[in-house]
């Protein structure tokens, strides 16, 4: 695949320094990086600072917007985790779906 093309965005809201929570879901979501190296792009935000990049508009119209929880994650804008570190085969599920969206869009 083409090194610009779009990533799918993985977004994480961590404590800093990060809890035993947070590092779990950042080692998990990193994983999926090694799986599917040219499609993905992790960001993680670390609650309290300022943001370096800028967040999807599906983060940043979160209803839970000043009221996050860490650890936090959202693919594709979606938040899927909120306070606790979800099963990882139902993120990959997830996560393989909306690739499968993002491919197809591509075309």
């Amino acid at each position: 695949m083409d090194s610009q093309a779009k990533r799918l965005r993985i977004e994480l809201l961590v404590a800093g320094p990060p809890t035993g929570k947070c590092k779990a879901l950042i080692q998990m979501m990193s994983g999926f990086l090694t799986e599917f190296p040219d499609l993905l792009q992790i960001d993680i935000y670390y609650a309290g600072e300022a943001m370096v990049k800028i967040p999807t508009e599906g983060y940043k119209r979160d209803p839970a917007n000043k009221n996050r929880r860490v650890p936090s994650a959202y693919i594709n804008g979606k938040k899927i985790a909120s306070q606790v570190v979800p099963e990882r085969e139902l993120v990959r599920e997830f996560l393989i779906q909306e690739l499968g969206k993002e491919l197809t869009n591509r075309q």
